[in-house]
């Protein structure tokens, strides 16, 4: 399994995670306490959801840069 199907899995897991926190925070019958603790398994979610496409923008730009380095297309001194 290579890093974009992992990402991909991820991402799913991530979703599916989001969706069952916000039900159980959102749910009348669920404790207070019990409430926090499912809204910080929301915000920590996101905050790998977002570490998540981070990460593969970066690794869409190295790519895009490989290829014009493969290709021969200099990039000149001091200009991106």
């Amino acid at each position: 399994m290579d890093s974009t199907e992992r990402r991909k899995k991820l991402f799913q897991h991530l979703t599916g995670v989001l969706g069952r926190a916000e039900k159980k925070a959102k749910n009348n019958k669920t404790k207070n306490g019990q409430k926090l603790a499912w809204n910080r398994l929301i915000i920590q979610a996101v905050n790998a959801y977002g570490r998540l496409l981070e990460t593969e923008e970066l690794e869409e730009r190295v790519s895009q840069l490989e290829e014009k380095l493969n290709n021969g297309v200099l990039i000149p001194d001091g200009k991106q």
